[in-house]
């Protein structure tokens, strides 16, 4: 009898521990896809020129603005991001499958998006509840967000990633090979409106000058990351202008990382920068890479995201591309001498 019942508890364990696994060991669910042509595939209802149109209508550098409609606001793009060497972080970014190639900024709480939303893929969003904000300046598609830091205000947020299931289709195989990049010069990059905003470009004949954002001359050589404890404020805005895409932004004074983008001054043939730099993170796979040799003789073609950045009324905005890989999976960067 004794044994029976034992049998018994170790049968209804093994129950609830199944039980259990199936309920914490499930496969996270991934965005819907359909296939091109198919009727279950949504109709785009509105381009992405019109959507920031009729629905960016706040002045303000950040700003929201939900869309709100009993139709279906719902726009069709190429994925023309890859978040696959660390330089694009909880966003993609959108090209109109339309012949103006507007580009649309989507923020996404989830890492490793290119995993769901590979390079290529086109996808239909459905707008309506969200909202398109200006965060610095710049649109984008997200929820609605408030920081009630040091810096309180309402700007677009991320969409969680389950809501973002509900809102997001994919529509067919993606195809890289279909994503059409603009060539332009700085000069033209600066000339851009908001319909403009993050879309793709290529440059060619441009160069590292050898100096960041702030005007300062990138150091000759590769400095160590200060960690004896003396000078540590000076010794960190030394390290900072290290020739290398993205060095360590460690405060001494806040004890952490604040996180902004590292910048580096690309010139063209007119020696003409225009307030267009190349600014990456410093947790791309690439942060701690030397940039090319600087100057004129070394010039070479960049293929970048061109974002504009405006945080404060006090000061002038700035064109910062975004280079997507240096290598792998695929280099935005040809024909420069890295041999420093």
């Amino acid at each position: 009898m004794r044994q029976l019942k034992y049998i018994g508890v170790v049968f209804a364990a093994l129950m609830l521990f199944t039980a259990c696994e199936k309920e914490f060991d499930a496969i996270p669910e991934d965005f819907a896809t359909v296939p091109e042509g198919s009727d279950e595939a949504w109709p785009q209802t509105v381009t992405i020129k019109d959507l920031i149109e009729n629905f960016d209508t706040k002045e303000g550098l950040f700003t929201i603005d939900t869309i709100d409609s009993p139709n279906d606001i719902i726009v069709r793009g190429r994925i023309i991001t890859d978040d696959r060497a660390g330089n694009v972080y909880k966003y993609f970014v959108i090209q109109s499958l339309d012949d103006d190639h507007t580009c649309l900024k989507v923020s996404v709480d989830a890492g490793s998006l290119s995993g769901m939303l590979p390079l290529g893929q086109v996808v239909a969003i459905r707008c309506n509840g969200l909202v398109l904000g200006r965060y610095a300046a710049a649109p984008q598609l997200g929820v609605r967000g408030y920081r009630n830091d040091n810096k309180i205000r309402e700007e677009p947020g991320r969409i969680p990633y389950t809501l973002a299931m509900k809102h997001i289709q994919k529509i067919g195989t993606p195809d890289p090979s279909k994503i059409v990049v603009e060539e332009k010069t700085l000069k033209e990059i600066t000339e851009m409106d908001k319909y403009g905003y993050f879309k793709i470009v290529k440059i060619k004949d441009v160069y590292f000058t050898g100096y960041d954002s702030d005007g300062k001359k990138l150091n000759d050589e590769i400095l160590p990351f200060p960690s004896d404890g003396k000078n540590v404020t000076a010794a960190l805005a030394k390290y900072a202008l290290n020739p290398i895409f993205a060095p360590s932004t460690y405060s001494a004074d806040k004890k952490y990382n604040i996180g902004f983008p590292r910048s580096r001054v690309i010139a063209d043939d007119s020696g003409n920068t225009v307030d267009v730099y190349i600014s990456t993170s410093e947790y791309a796979r690439f942060a701690d890479r030397r940039i090319p040799t600087s100057g004129s003789d070394n010039k070479g073609e960049i293929t970048a995201i061109a974002g504009w950045f405006q945080d404060n009324e006090a000061y002038d905005g700035t064109w910062q591309l975004t280079v997507r890989s240096l290598d792998k999976p695929f280099a935005d960067l040809k024909g420069f001498d890295f041999s420093q």
